[in-house]
């Protein structure tokens, strides 16, 4: 309003002596006028707003030379952000006697605040230190954080009428009216905030004049016209205007098509408003004119006659997105340390987002008449942001606005409650752990791409730390061109699955149960429902129930689109079926990565070494203790179902797509992920795999020394199982992966892997040359056995050539009916053993006393 004020001291110079005008356009409060009082605790901000800059609990006043006319009015803009109490106000002098405003004095003051929700605007005359009310204004209207633009009109016998907008706009709206000639002179004109420490810097005046009565000789104007309904219009002028010009229907016309409104009513709260309702539909795209003449104002203007063009638009899915989130934003990089959220209008129509929500988790935010014009944003945060975010670009406070910083889902909803967009962000999503830690925003890439997720997000770019009002600084094409597919089908009960896709679906096609075909006499579902809001999933309702020990497909019958319109393939097809419970070493530990790199992480890899189809969601991860066996840290694989096939490879792992750029795989889609896996030090620790009853499918006791001695460093080596049959508990039956392939092999077989080996009569040793390099090729030596009875005992010792003792590899260890040792090519001193011929003497022998020898010779080879 500094142009409005800047009119009046134009308008009205003979008064220079008795008014006085002030917006803080000049950046200070110390000259033209002078403000007196106590100038350490106010200043000018960014906004040229008197800002209270004070501490602790106090009373501050400012005030500034003004005369009493015989008709005078006063306006003011004031905003508190906080809800204000009796130790929490503010009052405007209006009239003083004295400078002093905390002293005695004879005048008039506006309070601006009191205890509980029925605060007022009050007018008071104050004699000495005894204040009385005058009139009161509308309860409620400042019961929480306010902004408004507030006018007192008094004429020259005493009567007094005060008027506002709430909005801090021009609307001003009657608020109260009483009489009181006590006072008729004035040497003072001020401000008075008496506070508490929370809010000592949260009180904000500008727009202040006091002088003559202004005489509006202005006629309204149309400030905004917004499409409410297929039917309907609301008209917003530029003032309060009279209720019988506003009504009249004769006032409007719309062409083409629906001509005068059938309806003309003024709003019950905002005189500057009328809501238009016509008897003929907009026809959705389609430019009309609406013509209005014939308003007048409260002063008998009249406004010129106008034409507003507007086009009726329905908004889709994705015309408006959510474009920019700032979860956590301390400490500061150069922004208000304020949380906000930003949409971003990317359709080419002003869209109405009156009776919108935008829900943050399970809190619900609703938005009042906010037009969100072409191409143009809208920043939400919390209301005591609005000081401080308003000036990069529009605004929309509300109570508690919060963003978690750890990530959550963000809906935006229409008035019908029909999604228009959804974004379920976490953490990673910014790819960088610095700016993660606060003061970065998460922007969009592309918003033509609103379904991309991770892939079309990342931490702001701009030297601010975020882009709140404008193009985010990380803005590039970057289209979805990805082909969705079906990742898993899941079984929840006998006549119900959950199929998931890689990406958002279109909802439509989701849902039609026609979309799906079953084989094995299932046929098609009888109920499809997709699930909300994020579309990534359907539940289907079987019409009979699937029969155990039998393996379906489920087969697309119609190619499928994701959000972006890329179809899936013709033939689009998953297997599932009814899963069995786990029993011991129907799974087992196969691969187990605990001392990542530096920038890496753990991981577990499970194969499933049964006929069985299980599902994931009721097996845990957790560490044991060996002695008596308690899990502890037990973690859930997975919340939703998860099935297992036999003969597949799983990874679990808290990062995915670390593990997949740090290591090759062919089988990219055998991940799983977990929010975190037990304890797993890099030294020692123990990995277990278990019923959600405790109890335990397999264990493994690993430590840093069953890695391959001659490793230089074993970051970012796995041990990989060399034998699904042979025990977890075997030492000899783990080895470091191979370098050749990376150092490990994870969601496909491994690299170490000698497969289920069958002895001879009774021994067998393969490969007949092995080379303990660690390039995956031959690198131990199997020593297989086959026994025609349990209870054996055995000792097997490594001689080379000369008949010198290499290695004493097994040392009275019990046998089974059939199994296998390896030796990895190092002597008792852990040294890599010379190249040449070892003799591998073994001896067996049983309970009974029965002794048998066996001598077998390998080739220990190598490059030269």
């Amino acid at each position: 309003m500094k142009n409005l004020l800047y009119s009046l001291l134009i308008l009205f110079p003979l008064f220079a002596t008795a008014q006085v005008s002030d917006d803080f356009s000049d950046g200070d409060f110390t000259n033209n006028p002078s403000w007196n009082g106590d100038q350490a605790e106010f200043s000018v901000n960014m906004a040229k707003q008197l800002k209270l800059t004070s501490s602790g609990e106090n009373i501050s006043s400012l005030t500034t030379a003004a005369t009493l006319s015989d008709s005078t009015e006063w306006d003011i803009w004031v905003n508190l952000s906080f809800s204000p109490s009796d130790n929490n106000n503010a009052r405007i002098y209006l009239v003083s006697d004295q400078s002093n405003l905390e002293g005695l004095l004879n005048g008039y003051y506006l309070k601006l605040g009191e205890t509980g929700s029925a605060d007022a605007i009050e007018l008071y005359r104050q004699s000495g230190n005894i204040g009385s009310l005058i009139c009161r204004g509308s309860e409620g209207l400042l019961a929480s954080s306010f902004t408004v633009r507030i006018k007192v009109i008094r004429s020259a016998i005493g009567e007094w009428r005060i008027f506002a907008d709430p909005a801090g706009g021009l609307d001003f709206q009657p608020q109260a009216y009483g009489t009181d000639n006590n006072f008729s002179t004035s040497g003072w004109f001020g401000v008075y905030c008496k506070y508490t420490s929370s809010n000592s810097t949260k009180f904000y005046f500008d727009d202040f004049y006091t002088g003559p009565v202004i005489i509006d000789n202005e006629p309204p104007t149309v400030t905004s016209l917004s499409l409410i309904s297929a039917a309907s219009v609301d008209v917003v002028f530029s003032e309060s205007v009279e209720a019988a010009s506003v009504s009249n229907v004769l006032n409007y016309a719309v062409s083409p098509g629906p001509g005068q409104p059938l309806s003309a009513n003024p709003d019950l709260t905002n005189k500057a408003k009328v809501h238009l309702v016509f008897g003929q539909t907009f026809v959705n795209g389609t430019l009309y004119t609406l013509g209005i003449s014939g308003v007048r104002d409260f002063s008998g203007n009249m406004m010129q006659a106008v034409q507003q063009q507007f086009t009726y638009y329905t908004p889709a899915t994705f015309d408006v997105v959510i474009n920019e989130i700032m979860a956590n934003p301390d400490p500061p990089v150069g922004l208000p340390p304020f949380e906000y959220v930003e949409l971003f209008n990317r359709s080419n129509y002003p869209i109405n987002l009156e009776g919108w929500t935008l829900m943050l988790g399970s809190s619900r935010k609703d938005l009042t008449s906010v037009t969100l014009q072409p191409q143009d944003f809208l920043i939400m945060a919390d209301d005591e942001a609005q000081q401080a975010l308003s000036s990069y670009g529009q605004f929309a406070g509300f109570s508690g606005f919060a963003v978690s910083n750890t990530g959550a889902d963000i809906l935006l909803l229409n008035a019908d409650g029909s999604m228009i967009h959804n974004v379920s962000y976490t953490d990673d999503w910014y790819g960088d752990d610095y700016k993660k830690s606060g003061g970065w925003s998460l922007e969009l890439i592309d918003p033509m791409n609103p379904c991309g997720d991770v892939s079309n997000w990342k931490a702001s770019n701009d030297i601010s730390g975020g882009t709140p009002g404008r193009q985010n600084s990380v803005f590039e094409a970057n289209p979805d061109l990805v082909q969705p597919q079906i990742q898993r089908v899941t079984v929840d009960d006998s006549v119900t699955l959950t199929v998931y896709f890689t990406e958002t679906m279109d909802s439509l096609i989701l849902k039609n149960p026609v979309a799906y075909l079953i084989d094995n006499q299932i046929g098609q579902p009888v109920a499809a429902l997709a699930h909300y809001p994020g579309y990534i999933a359907v539940s289907l309702k079987l019409s009979q129930p699937l029969s155990e020990g039998v393996v379906y497909t489920l087969a697309l019958t119609q190619q499928m689109k994701d959000c972006a319109g890329n179809l899936t393939k013709t033939e689009s097809t998953a297997l599932f079926a009814l899963p069995s419970i786990a029993s011991p070493l129907d799974i087992v530990l196969n691969e187990v990565l605990f001392d990542p790199k530096s920038d890496g992480v753990d991981f577990v890899e499970l194969y499933n070494r049964s006929s069985k189809v299980i599902d994931l969601r009721n097996l845990t991860l957790a560490n044991i203790d060996t002695l008596g066996g308690t899990l502890l840290s037990i973690k859930n694989i997975t919340d939703e179902g998860f099935l297992f096939f036999p003969g597949s490879y799983l990874v679990l792992t808290s990062d995915p797509d670390n593990v997949r750029i740090e290591y090759s795989t062919p089988n990219p889609s055998g991940f799983l992920k977990m929010e975190s896996l037990p304890t797993m030090s890099n030294e020692d620790g123990t990995i277990a795999l278990a019923l959600k009853n405790a109890q335990v499918i397999d264990w493994f006791a690993y430590d840093a020394s069953m890695h391959f001695a001659l490793l230089k460093s074993v970051d970012g080596v796995s041990l990989e199982r060399l034998s699904a049959s042979r025990s977890s508990q075997d030492r000899s039956n783990w080895h470091s992966a191979a370098e050749t392939i990376g150092f490990a092999t994870p969601a496909y077989q491994n690299s170490q892997s000698s497969g289920d080996l069958v002895g001879g009569n009774p021994l067998a040793l393969s490969p007949d040359i092995f080379s303990p390099d660690n390039d995956g090729n031959s690198d131990f030596l199997n020593i297989a056995y086959t026994f025609d009875a349990p209870g054996y005992m055995a000792n097997i010792t490594v001689f080379d050539a000369s008949g010198r003792l290499v290695r004493s590899l097994v040392n009275n260890e019990m046998c089974g009916i059939s199994g296998a040792f390896s030796w990895d090519g190092l002597t008792n001193d852990r040294r890599k053993a010379g190249i040449g011929y070892y003799l591998i003497y073994t001896e067996i022998f049983d309970l009974q006393g029965n002794v048998k020898h066996y001598k077998n010779t390998t080739v220990l080879g190598g490059k030269l």
